[in-house]
C-alpha cells in the first residue's frame, strides 16, 4: 500500500455540502485551504480561541493533520491568517451595510453603527483576538507580523469613510465613498480636530455596545429586564450617539 499523500482526503463531514460553502464565498467548492480557512471561521466564532483545535478541523474535511502546517505553518499561523480573513471581511461588512442603506445621510450613519453590533455578534470569539490581543498574544504578533499593512490600510479607509458619514451628516448631503484608503483624503481629515474627535466617538461608542452585546455581558445577561430590552437599548443608544453630532 502506498503512502498516503498530504492532501488525500477520506470520510468528510458529509454536512459540508455545496449550501455549507455558501454561506461563506460564491464558490460551492472552495479550495482546501479556504475550506481549512473557513471552518476555522467557524469553529472559534463559537468556542473562541483557546478552545481551537485544528486536528478537529482536518477530520471534518477528511484530510491529514499535517496539512494545517502545509498551509499555515502551524496552529497558531492558521489562526493569524483566519484572524486577517475576519478583520477584512468585517470592515467589508460595515460599508456593505451603508451602500444598501437609503441615500440619506443619518440612515447611513446608523447603517454602520448597527453593522458594528450584528458583525462583531457574528464573529463572536474571534472578537478576543482583534479586541483584547493580550489573550492571543502569539497568534496577534504573527497577524501584525503577516498583514500589518493590509490591516493599517482597512483601518484607515473605514475611519476615512467614516469621517465622511459625520461630514454629510452636518452638511445633510450622502456623498460617495472611496473604495480604498486614499492618502490626501486620510490627511485631510486628519487636520480637522472637531471631526476626528466625533469619529473617534462614534467608533469607540459603537465598538463598546457591539462587544458588550457579542459577550452578553456577564451580569445583565441574566437581568431579564436587559436581556428583554437588548435591542431597543441598542437602537436608543444609536439615536443618542447619532442625535448628539
Amino acid at each position: 500500500m502506498g503512502r498516503r499523500r498530504i492532501d488525500d482526503t477520506s470520510h468528510p463531514d458529509q454536512s459540508l455540502t455545496n449550501e455549507f460553502w455558501l454561506r461563506f464565498s460564491d464558490n460551492p467548492q472552495p479550495p482546501m485551504r479556504e475550506k481549512i480557512i473557513y471552518l476555522t471561521m467557524d469553529a472559534v466564532a463559537e468556542r473562541g480561541p483557546a478552545n481551537f483545535n485544528s486536528a478537529e478541523v482536518c477530520d471534518r474535511l477528511g484530510i491529514t493533520h499535517p496539512m494545517v502546517n502545509h498551509y499555515f505553518d502551524n496552529r497558531d499561523g492558521l489562526l493569524a491568517v483566519t484572524a486577517f480573513v475576519v478583520y477584512d471581511r468585517h470592515i467589508r461588512s460595515l460599508w456593505d451595510a451603508v451602500a444598501k442603506a437609503p441615500a440619506d445621510p443619518v440612515k447611513r450613519l446608523k447603517a454602520w453603527m448597527r453593522q458594528q453590533v450584528n458583525s462583531t455578534d457574528i464573529m463572536g470569539g474571534w472578537g478576543a483576538v482583534l479586541n483584547y490581543p493580550h489573550t492571543s498574544l502569539t497568534v496577534t504578533t504573527l497577524l501584525d507580523h503577516q498583514f500589518r499593512q493590509e490591516i493599517n490600510e482597512l483601518f484607515e479607509w473605514n475611519l476615512s469613510c467614516l469621517g465622511i458619514l459625520v461630514l454629510d451628516l452636518e452638511k445633510g448631503v450622502a456623498s460617495a465613498l472611496p473604495s480604498s484608503i486614499d492618502s490626501e483624503l486620510r490627511t485631510s481629515l486628519a487636520r480637522q480636530s472637531a471631526l476626528v474627535a466625533k469619529v473617534s466617538s462614534v467608533a469607540w461608542s459603537s465598538l463598546g455596545v457591539a462587544v458588550w452585546n457579542a459577550g452578553r455581558h456577564l451580569a445583565s445577561a441574566q437581568v431579564p429586564e436587559a436581556i428583554a430590552q437588548r435591542e431597543a437599548l441598542i437602537e436608543a443608544h444609536i439615536d443618542q450617539v447619532v442625535n448628539s453630532l
